[in-house]
């Protein structure tokens, strides 16, 4: 699982910052879907929602389900669902698995620089899909699971 993020990691640190917008309107209508379908729970995401036996078995099964959409993503062709899939799956092990949360937090240290490009990159999907999006999805397009938040650099 480390190497896994870490490596994915890298591959942001090469994207521009227009490049990850991308995949921050991908994933997040990717999350917003699976949380409407149940594929992951809230809790999954978010560190501060209590998490007592069946909450925890619930965030170990979307591991098992983020897996299976990736590759299925993978099977039939779509890149960009594959790796925004990969993201949640990469934020789901580092919240679960407490030795790679400081990976999560330095892969969402490097989505957060997609930031300030997401409202343009949902116009432009927006424009060219012509596809209904969740009705939150302005909203949601910065949303960082709770428990990782980028690590702040530079000197205090």
């Amino acid at each position: 699982m480390k190497n896994d993020i870490e490596r994915f990691t890298a591959g942001l640190e090469g994207a521009d910052a227009e490049e990850i917008s991308t995949m921050l309107v991908i994933e997040n209508i990717l999350r917003l879907r699976m949380l409407d379908s149940g594929v992951i729970p809230a809790a999954a995401l978010d560190l501060s929602i209590p998490r007592d036996e069946d909450v925890m078995y619930q965030c170990d099964m979307c591991s098992l389900k983020l897996v299976n959409g990736v590759k299925k993503f993978q099977k039939i062709g779509q890149p960009s669902d594959a790796a925004g899939a990969m993201i949640w799956l990469h934020s789901v092990r580092a919240l679960n698995v407490p030795e790679i949360r400081v990976c999560g937090r330095k892969m969402w240290g490097q989505l957060v620089r997609g930031f300030p490009y997401v409202d343009n990159t949902l116009g432009t999907m927006r424009a060219v899909m012509g596809t209904r999006l969740h009705e939150n999805i302005d909203e949601e397009l910065r949303f960082i699971p709770i428990g990782l938040e980028p690590i702040e650099t530079g000197a205090n």
